[in-house]
């Protein structure tokens, strides 16, 4: 197949395209600097490289739709992104013919939420409302917990650190637990989020779409505090902040002294807190219908020494 992939110089973006050419498809990249973020031995390996302004340049998405069998979104999780720019995607996907689509998702089960719940996830849910409402295109849509590379708030990956209402400081190696921390975390590498992604466009019923729940490890955050300790050879200071009731007060403190304009400040407060209360867990994983080998908690610590 020739797949593109919107979004390709992104974090998942560029494993995606490695993932999709070991299995022996074409990739056709859509991107606004491909040559800058991208190797030349990466691009010399691509059918080819759509140059794109921004999400609303029309005219490279339709070129970049044109003639493809499939196409997987990489793009990150800005509001604008997800629901406008994934909906003109969408539409050019629609005049070009393209009936296997993998939307951006790589969340938590936003399908138990309403809006207004979860800022970061309400642009998700308004789009797969509004593409059932409107178009024939039954996008692919995955649920993998926490990125790995966020949990630890690796750099580049985003920052899920105490700071900015996360729970892990890369610093002081300090774990900062809400809840009991034996309440079940579902994660996943970047690596694995793409082969995940990579293997679902291939499958013959992938123009059906649906959902997937698919991870690479359930870990209670004892248990990585204690992997950790393990695989560095350092102690972590894991520390309990308050309980579930707590962790709600000080979430819904922080909404009404912020600005949903801005929710990227205090949204951690809430993924941490529907997280231990249960609220988004993936209840029924879907891996063993796809057989793939998934990164364990050791190996990604071990094949990341800077974290």
């Amino acid at each position: 197949m020739l797949v593109l992939v919107t979004g390709a110089t992104g974090n998942i973006g560029r494993h995606l395209i490695d993932s999709l050419l070991a299995r022996g498809h074409k990739v056709r990249a859509l991107a606004r600097n491909a040559s800058a973020k991208l190797s030349p031995e990466v691009l010399s390996r691509l059918e080819s490289v759509v140059q794109s302004t921004g999400y609303d340049d029309i005219a490279s998405l339709d070129r970049g739709c044109a003639g493809v069998d499939a196409i997987i979104n990489a793009y990150s999780g800005r509001p604008e992104l997800t629901l406008e720019g994934q909906l003109l995607l969408l539409r050019a996907a629609e005049r070009a013919g393209v009936k296997r689509f993998f939307a951006a998702c790589w969340n938590y089960d936003w399908t138990t939420l309403k809006l207004g719940q979860h800022e970061g996830y309400d642009p998700f849910i308004a789009f797969q409302n509004h593409v059932d409402l409107t178009s024939d295109i039954k996008p692919i849509y995955i649920f993998t917990g926490v990125f790995a590379e966020v949990f630890f708030a690796t750099p580049g990956h985003g920052d899920f650190s105490p700071r900015n209402s996360g729970l892990w400081d890369p610093e002081r190696k300090r774990l900062e637990i809400w809840g009991t921390g034996d309440e079940p975390w579902h994660w996943t590498t970047e690596r694995d989020a793409a082969e995940f992604a990579a293997e679902l466009i291939q499958r013959d019923d992938a123009a059906e779409g649906g959902y997937w729940r698919l991870c690479s490890g359930v870990n209670t955050l004892k248990e990585i505090a204690a992997t950790y300790g393990e695989v560095k050879g350092v102690d972590v200071d894991a520390e309990v902040m308050g309980n579930a009731k707590d962790l709600r007060e000080r979430a819904l403190q922080a909404r009404r002294e912020g600005s949903r304009r801005n929710f990227w400040l205090y949204i951690g407060w809430f993924y941490q807190l529907y997280t231990v209360e249960g609220t988004w867990s993936l209840k029924t994983l879907d891996n063993d219908k796809l057989g793939l080998r998934t990164t364990t908690l050791q190996e990604f610590l071990q094949q990341n020494p800077a974290i």
